[in-house]
């Protein structure tokens, strides 16, 4: 038997979201759509579990502060570099469709966006935790400046390709938010 979280994530990537069904998730773990329905009651529950799943191997991967870098610069760079890391594993974009699918799910909204808001609590506690020695307003609004910079890097990425620019924009973006926070 397989890991239904890896079949998932195979379909999803092979067969795009509306091309996979939990039948199929089923199928390639050689169970029974008995099986899956018993455990997440439908494709919508399957794919709730799914993010879940992702939001949890997100957390984990966040960087953790590290005590030796003294230097601001790079506390900022190990956070943005972490960041994009995240950002650009190959089932950041899957999961990033099916949080908006399920966002979109009256049954499912709620949830979705609650932990979708405990993971960005969870990002802007490492953010300021990691650059304690600035303001809080400059640390949140350097955070979100990485955040949506990097969304976009991770979002042209997926409809063009990586660029061979694409580490000058990471180079770019990190001077920009260090801009933000007076780090020369």
């Amino acid at each position: 038997r397989c890991s239904w979280p890896l079949a998932a994530l195979e379909c999803l990537r092979e067969e795009g979201l509306a091309g996979t069904s939990a039948a199929r998730i089923a199928s390639r773990c050689d169970l029974s759509w008995g099986v899956i329905q018993y455990h997440f009651g439908d494709r919508s529950g399957l794919l709730l579990a799914l993010l879940e799943r992702g939001f949890e191997s997100l957390e984990r991967s966040l960087p953790v502060p590290d005590g030796d870098v003294r230097e601001p610069a790079d506390r900022l760079r190990a956070l943005v570099e972490g960041m994009q890391k995240g950002m650009e594993h190959p089932d950041h974009g899957v999961l990033l469709d099916v949080q908006v699918e399920l966002g979109r799910d009256r049954r499912h909204r709620a949830a979705v966006r609650k932990r979708a808001a405990e993971i960005r609590s969870r990002m802007t506690e490492l953010w300021r935790k990691t650059l304690s020695d600035f303001p809080p307003d400059r640390v949140e609004r350097a955070e979100r400046l990485a955040t949506l910079g990097l969304q976009g890097l991770s979002l042209e990425r997926a409809v063009v390709g990586r660029r061979a620019a694409h580490a000058t924009d990471v180079e770019s973006l990190v001077a920009a938010v260090a801009a933000t926070l007076g780090i020369d």
